[in-house]
């Protein structure tokens, strides 16, 4: 009797466990019903969503970027009324037009010190392979 006793409060616990997940709004508000559906479905997809929105990027000194690399900053992108949030749960570059590129890395000018770097697919996908995130 108490072993089943045990039982019921571990399967009791992940369940309340499982309910105080809460899918991350940027994500919804980034790739909708898809989302929605990785976070009910495919856990580990939903993992690398969330993964990929925060840790596709970093910020880093203009200075410390080669010549060529300062070559590549764009100033397409206002980050003034989000440069706050840079590094935070809050932050959506993806709310920003920004998008992981395929070929190569990103530099965005953010203001007269730091740059945006945001890393091509492969890197983020390498990354999350190694991550504790990876459920797989």
């Amino acid at each position: 009797m108490r072993i089943v006793f045990n039982l019921f409060l571990i399967i009791c616990s992940f369940s309340a466990y499982a309910q105080d997940q809460v899918i991350d709004a940027r994500l919804v508000k980034n790739r909708g019903k898809q989302a929605e559906d990785a976070f009910k479905y495919n856990m580990n997809s939903y993992n690398y969503m969330l993964f990929e929105l925060d840790s596709a990027y970093v910020l880093v000194s203009r200075s410390s970027l080669t010549e060529t690399e300062r070559s590549l900053i764009s100033t397409v992108v206002d980050f003034s009324k989000v440069r706050s949030k840079i590094g935070t749960p809050e932050f959506n570059y993806m709310e920003l037009g920004i998008r992981p590129s395929k070929q190569s890395r990103q530099y965005f000018y953010v203001d007269a010190e730091n740059v945006l770097v945001v890393f091509k697919i492969s890197e983020i996908t390498k990354a999350f392979t190694a991550s504790p995130f990876n459920t797989k």
